[in-house]
């Protein structure tokens, strides 16, 4: 649609789902590789085989964007399956093309059971006093609603207890819209081989998988290892597993003696916007947590806590510029961080690497985590619409 020059049509603009860019006025990008992403994925299966993956692209792809990594996911629907948290993750999923199985591993409202049900998406089931509004629901379905039973094997986040478990196969059993084709339980402690817990949760699940196979007559799909759980615990792959983080090259906290290649497949960058040379004594930002101690130059990057960087990173990370580390410098702010850079040349559009390599230097998002006191889950998933995704590769 036309409209007179210097007039705008909220009508005109809708948001990409990967970010809010429409305007090109983002200058923090995250670049995803997707030859590199593909290779991951590619070193996962082949690690785990005989065993299926299931790929967790829960939190928008654990905030890499589920959108733009769906014509890779796509190439593996032979023996890759994705896994989400939630309805609206699988129906999006769905809406951006992707054409594999998609099971809903968290919870489902009620008030969500008619357009999931429609999806052909497969969904978990835990709670009895659920399921009458569930059969409800997909009464006219042409087919049986797929189902994945979640035990809750020592988590207690999610899942039918072990003694509730027989009973509640039989209730599903009574439905004939229902046919059961998963188990699965969460590992609590897959980072350390040798944890007590982990043992606990095999045989309480074991035991599990031993009451399904009676009930139903038959042993539904069981997948019970997470990325964590991918490295150390082999023969807890069963047969399929759930990988998350590790695709994208990014090792889940914890001890691990066997790694597939897996190679992190991405880089958070930025750009200088201003440039300040500063005199002994000049404070930056807010509360002036830093002073120059002596001259030096001061570039300012357009990215802040708004689009997900910690405010615990204040006058403790680093950026790349140049091909060179520089501190960062006074508080991170909402929109803007700033870098002490020195004697060193620099210009106005010059590239900052927040994580990720410039040259021969490499800031990984392991260092940044720690740094800030954090999981290296919690990074990327704290990347804010303001963060423009890129994909690069075929």
């Amino acid at each position: 649609m036309n409209h007179p020059h210097g007039t705008f049509s909220e009508h005109d603009y809708t948001p990409k789902l990967a970010g809010l860019d429409d305007l090109g006025s983002s200058l923090i990008t995250l670049t995803v590789d997707l030859n590199q992403y593909r290779e991951n994925l590619r070193a996962i299966r082949d690690f785990i085989a005989p065993a299926k993956l299931i790929c967790v692209v829960k939190a928008n792809a654990y905030g890499f964007g589920a959108a733009g990594l769906v014509p890779i996911l796509n190439e593996f629907n032979a023996d890759i399956s994705c896994g989400v948290a939630t309805a609206d993750e699988a129906l999006e999923l769905k809406a951006v093309g992707y054409q594999g199985r998609i099971i809903l591993l968290g919870y489902t409202h009620p008030k969500n059971y008619y357009q999931i049900i429609q999806s052909g998406c497969q969904l978990s089931a835990y709670r009895p006093e659920n399921i009458p509004a569930l059969a409800q629901a997909c009464r006219h379905l042409d087919r049986p609603l797929e189902l994945h039973i979640k035990i809750d094997t020592g988590m207690t986040r999610l899942g039918i207890s072990l003694d509730e478990l027989p009973g509640f196969i039989r209730q599903l059993r009574d439905y004939p819209q229902f046919r059961v084709v998963g188990l699965f339980s969460h590992l609590v402690d897959s980072g350390t081989p040798d944890a007590q817990v982990n043992a606990q949760q095999e045989g309480q699940f074991l035991r599990a998988v031993k009451y399904a196979a009676e009930e139903l007559g038959y042993t539904p799909e069981c997948h019970l290892a997470n990325s964590g759980g991918v490295l150390n615990l082999p023969h807890l792959h069963l047969d399929s597993v759930r990988v998350g983080i590790l695709a994208y090259g990014i090792t889940p906290p914890g001890e691990f003696t066997a790694l597939p290649p897996v190679q992190p497949c991405f880089q958070l960058a930025s750009e200088v916007i201003d440039i300040h040379r500063v005199l002994p004594g000049r404070g930056v930002s807010y509360s002036h947590s830093w002073r120059a101690e002596q001259e030096t130059t001061i570039c300012t990057l357009p990215c802040g806590y708004a689009d997900g960087l910690p405010r615990a990173l204040s006058n403790r990370a680093s950026v790349l510029i140049g091909g060179r580390g520089h501190p960062l410098v006074g508080n991170v702010t909402m929109d803007y961080i700033m870098a002490d850079v020195g004697d060193q040349a620099v210009s106005i559009g010059d590239e900052a690497v927040l994580i990720g390599r410039q040259g021969a230097a490499v800031i990984t998002l392991d260092e940044v985590a720690k740094l800030a006191g954090l999981l290296p889950y919690e990074i990327p998933c704290a990347l804010g619409r303001r963060v423009r995704r890129v994909y690069v590769g075929k």
